[in-house]
């Protein structure tokens, strides 16, 4: 039972390289999918610390020409780039404060009527 579950999934391996093509051919920055997978593949029996350092040098940066919001994709990647070299919640932290905050949009008031002394 054990060998036929081993021998399966070793035949799966080409379906699942074969998957992963399909979804990049789909993806909005197909160029960055295919090295993400590659970096995957290149990174995986790291640990932590080495992965995450390893899938950033292995990563092209972010084309934000192709975002649905530009100007929050170049924030990010700013952010980022300040933040470099961080992990865990030191990281999280930056990248809070790195990130540019939302103007708040006070809604005008509708004006309101005032009632003449006399009338009701």
């Amino acid at each position: 039972m054990l060998l036929a579950l081993a021998a399966g999934a070793l035949l799966s391996f080409p379906a699942l390289a074969q998957s992963a093509a399909d979804y990049c051919a789909r993806a909005r920055d197909p160029v960055r999918c295919e090295a993400r997978q590659a970096a995957l593949k290149n990174c995986a029996d790291m640990n932590r610390v080495k992965k995450q350092a390893c899938l950033e040098a292995s990563m092209p940066p972010v084309d934000c020409s192709k975002a649905q919001n530009p100007q929050a994709c170049e924030a990010a990647q700013k952010a980022r780039r300040v933040c470099k070299g961080k992990t865990g919640k030191e990281l999280k932290k930056c990248l809070r404060d790195e990130r540019p905050r939302k103007k708040k949009m006070s809604k005008p008031r509708p004006a309101r009527a005032i009632p003449e002394k006399g009338h009701k």
